[in-house]
């Protein structure tokens, strides 16, 4: 089995496996419930701490640098049970990263971005979850979302196009991926963060994974963020809602010409809300015609995900600094 380096289990190979902490210093310097790593240990092998007379666990630095790589793999979507051979393997092997080593890149996304593409479209649940598990194993969240997941969907969507796939099986891709995305939202959503942003998509849009997306990264970046869902609609409530929670944004994403014309109905409802209103953002496919941008009074996006996330980031610096939009 081939593993790419990377530096956090090259930092764990380094660590001492002398036994020092118990199970109460653990908990304090990882944050993870003593029931859960013992779980852990009954079921997978790992960690193994040492035992002194009385059965109290004594743990290492290698074990609490380990257990801290495996959260940051099981956050980004892995299985702990992959994780944890992914650990035994680079602990197996000894294998650390010498500052001069050239590194070993893992599959390219294209690759996986094929074998998940095959598995989707043959509705293979359990090798789309092994490539995704895969791709988030050697890349970011970001990049397995960007380089992965986007590339998979438009080459489902355009064998459906050509008459090559049914609708069903579009359908199915596209809850897979959903599924997904707001799993890993609900992992890194903590409720908390700097500004508060509200996501969702244009009047009768219900293509919501390229919002979805961005609201991720936006969290993960620790941005606070509410998600509205798809067919935000201006007559219910969202003035209220809009009123009460007092968001420093909304933005929200259409890809057809039609739902992007109706993003307009959303700048009425902020235009009538007091001071200090949010700002309004805006991107999607529907947005490619530069008129149609000029048209709404709002802040445009960007063409891609990327883009979306550092021009949010900079309105709401704006805001902290009390600057107009």
């Amino acid at each position: 089995m081939s593993v790419p380096i990377d530096r956090e289990l090259d930092a764990v190979v380094r660590a001492s496996d002398r036994p020092t902490y118990n199970t109460a210093a653990v908990e304090q310097q990882t944050g993870l419930r003593p029931a859960t790593f013992r779980a852990w240990e009954r079921r997978y092998g790992f960690p193994k701490p040492r035992r002194l007379p009385g059965n109290q666990r004594l743990y290492s630095d290698q074990d609490i640098a380990a257990i801290r790589w495996l959260q940051r793999r099981t956050d980004e979507g892995l299985s702990i049970s992959h994780a944890i051979r992914l650990l035994h393997v680079r602990l197996r092997e000894g294998t650390v990263l010498h500052p001069t080593a050239r590194v070993e890149p893992g599959r390219p996304t294209a690759a996986l971005a094929d074998d998940l593409t095959r598995a989707l479209l043959a509705l293979d649940v359990d090798t789309a979850e092994r490539v995704l598990s895969e791709a988030f194993a050697m890349y970011r969240v970001e990049e397995v979302c960007l380089g992965v997941v986007a590339p998979t969907l438009v080459e489902v969507g355009a064998r459906w196009h050509r008459g090559e796939t049914s609708v069903a099986t579009e359908h199915f891709a596209s809850s897979f991926v959903r599924r997904k995305l707001f799993s890993l939202f609900n992992v890194y959503d903590s409720g908390r963060g700097r500004g508060l942003v509200f996501a969702g998509c244009a009047p009768d849009e219900w293509h919501e994974i390229g919002m979805l997306m961005i609201s991720l990264f936006l969290v993960r970046r620790g941005v606070r963020l509410h998600y509205l869902g798809p067919n935000l609609s201006a007559d219910d409530g969202l003035a209220e809602t809009l009123r009460h929670h007092r968001p420093d944004l909304l933005i929200v994403s259409a890809t057809a010409d039609e739902t992007a014309e109706r993003v307009n109905e959303l700048a009425s409802v902020i235009d009538g809300l007091p001071e200090p209103r949010p700002g309004l953002g805006f991107g999607g496919r529907g947005f490619d015609d530069e008129a149609r941008r000029q048209r709404i009074p709002g802040t445009y996006l960007g063409p891609d995900a990327d883009a979306a996330v550092r021009i949010v980031e900079g309105l709401l610096g704006a805001r902290a600094n009390g600057s107009a939009y």
